[in-house]
């Protein structure tokens, strides 16, 4: 592969670079995989410095207590350069947390390094440390081998796999947010069976409870549906969203009832994630949807005059009940719908 000519077509920026700065990570690996990357991470030794040789507007990541990168944009290219450990890039890639991610490219000299064999093991499909220690110095990276190994159709190297097995507790230190992140990645990739053998044999499970199911093809919702036995004490412990919550809970509400009425409730992004999760429990049901762009014919005010109820809770059955009658098909226009609220005065 010429590196110089395939990463400066993407990122015309490198050029503006100095002597100090190596692409590393990701860039290097999706090249190798055939992918396009869709960003540069560099390693510099004054990222400040550099990120400004392509732009002055400068995004700081990070906080004030710990400053993880500059980010940089150039057109549609996103730039993020971190400064690289001790100034020595050997020393910076060993420090990483999996070979493939630990190769470089340094564009003044037009060369590629790759001191842990990552190539290799990117050949052979493993996910493999670069060594155990990088766990210790942040133990989400045991997750993000889970999520390397979905994302890829890799396996996780065996001993890789026991040095997570025997720190697979400390990812409780982990930020909840981190780990919710890492893991909406992992169940949200629709390798359902995969994702639960590998959360096994790391034995991440973070509170889930790992079960067998019949097919991969589930939401991130879903998952947590079929994983997560009580999930308001999980979506607390875990940080989850209170959009993701509530999905949950609609889904699960779902697997056991989900009639016209049911699937209209939950709405119709939510009822289309039925259907896959009823498959990973082995049932092909065919679903009876309802048309969800349907509205009460009456409004409330209408209803009011046709029966005389004021308006409160009395009232807001009525319109419920026409409601639920256009959903079932047995009110279809308008006359209709004044002669079944005209019934219940």
């Amino acid at each position: 592969m010429q590196w110089r000519d395939e990463l400066s077509r993407r990122f015309p920026a490198l050029i503006k670079l100095g002597d100090d700065c190596y692409v590393v990570g990701g860039a290097i690996r999706d090249l190798l995989l055939g992918r396009e990357p869709s960003d540069a991470d560099l390693a510099c030794n004054d990222p400040l410095a550099s990120a400004q040789r392509i732009r002055h507007r400068v995004i700081r990541l990070g906080d004030d207590e710990q400053l993880t990168a500059y980010r940089v944009f150039d057109g549609v290219h996103a730039y993020d350069l971190a400064e690289t450990l001790e100034h020595d890039i050997d020393v910076d890639l060993a420090r990483r947390d999996f070979t493939i991610n630990a190769m470089a490219f340094h564009f003044a000299s037009d060369r590629l390094l790759d001191p842990h064999g990552g190539r290799r093991d990117l050949e052979a499909r493993l996910v493999r440390m670069v060594r155990p220690s990088n766990f210790d110095d942040d133990p989400l990276r045991m997750l993000k081998a889970v999520r390397m190994a979905v994302m890829y159709d890799f396996a996780i190297e065996p001993e890789t796999l026991d040095a997570i097995r025997v720190r697979a507790s400390r990812i409780g230190d982990v930020a909840a947010e981190r780990v919710t992140y890492e893991l909406a990645l992992i169940l949200g990739a629709k390798k359902l069976r995969f994702a639960i053998e590998l959360l096994r044999q790391t034995e991440l499970a973070v509170g889930m409870q790992l079960r067998d199911f019949a097919s991969d093809d589930v939401s991130l919702a879903g998952a947590y549906a079929l994983l997560v036995d009580d999930p308001r004490t999980h979506a607390e412990r875990w940080r989850w969203s209170s959009e993701l919550l509530r999905d949950v809970l609609t889904l699960r509400g779902l697997i056991e009832e989900h009639d016209r009425i049911a699937l209209y409730d939950a709405r119709e992004s939510i009822a289309l994630q039925l259907p896959g999760v009823l498959r990973a429990l082995g049932r092909d049901e065919q679903l009876d949807l309802p048309d969800f762009a349907t509205r009460a014919l009456l409004t409330g005010g209408e209803i009011a005059e046709l029966t005389g109820v004021v308006p409160g809770q009395e009232l807001g059955r009525i319109k419920r009940a026409l409601l639920e009658a256009q959903i079932w098909g047995d009110v279809k226009t308008k006359e209709e719908a004044v002669a079944f609220v005209s019934s219940r005065a």
